[in-house]
């Protein structure tokens, strides 16, 4: 799961997009040592390695260069995983390849360890308000692999419900990450093989339907 948010490109005439990058890098890990609460534009700055007078020329408050840093982690994390995604084979093997992206993801930041611990309430009021963009990120990633389900094939639930389903399952691995991302990808990867699956009955009715056909052309020849 990505932090999402607004966006923006701050004040003044000409921007570097490297720049910019330089200062939302700094920001991340100023926010994993000093923690959210704590944070002055002048931590980012230090960590950044840019003056106070650029950090203002592209940011002009601590507001904005957050919503600003949520953007740009919202739009990394979805090529990340996109990219991801494109080398694996179709069906539950993508699933679980993007699995492993976010709980790889969850591990390696640099801040979101740091602000689940020391900002609770941040995290509780963010997942909050932003729980509608991030169904719409997982939706993005996962829809087409939802809609193959058994459920919504057989209309005991939609794509929208399942892609919600899936959001909140993220939502928990992120509050409460596994050590080892291989085997948190297994355990969801699991649950999504259960969803695939058709109910025994059917597969038996199907096997039976097969077998039936098989006789009829064996008959008629």
């Amino acid at each position: 799961m990505a932090i999402g948010g607004a966006r923006g490109t701050g004040q003044g005439g000409e921007l570097n997009p490297r720049t910019r990058t330089r200062i939302l890098d700094g920001a991340l890990q100023a926010i994993a040592h000093h923690g959210l609460s704590k944070l002055g534009m002048s931590d980012v700055s230090e960590h950044a390695g840019v003056s106070r007078g650029t950090l203002y020329r592209y940011f002009p408050g601590r507001e904005e260069l957050l919503q600003n840093l949520a953007a740009f982690e919202s739009e990394r994390f979805q090529q990340r995983v996109g990219e991801a995604l494109r080398s694996a084979p179709p069906g539950e093997a993508q699933l679980r390849v993007a699995l492993q992206h976010v709980a790889q993801y969850v591990n390696q930041h640099p801040a979101i360890q740091r602000l689940i611990e020391n900002e609770p309430a941040f995290i509780l009021r963010y997942v909050r308000e932003q729980f509608r963009p991030l169904c719409a990120v997982t939706g993005a990633l996962f829809a087409p692999l939802l809609a193959a389900t058994d459920p919504v094939r057989r209309g005991l639930a939609t794509t929208d419900q399942m892609v919600d389903w899936l959001t909140r399952v993220m939502i928990s691995a992120v509050l409460f990450p596994d050590p080892d991302p291989e085997r948190m990808a297994r355990s969801l990867t699991a649950v999504y093989g259960l969803l695939s699956a058709p109910p025994r009955g059917a597969r038996r009715g199907r096997a039976a339907a097969g077998a039936r056909m098989r006789n009829g052309k064996e008959r008629r020849r």
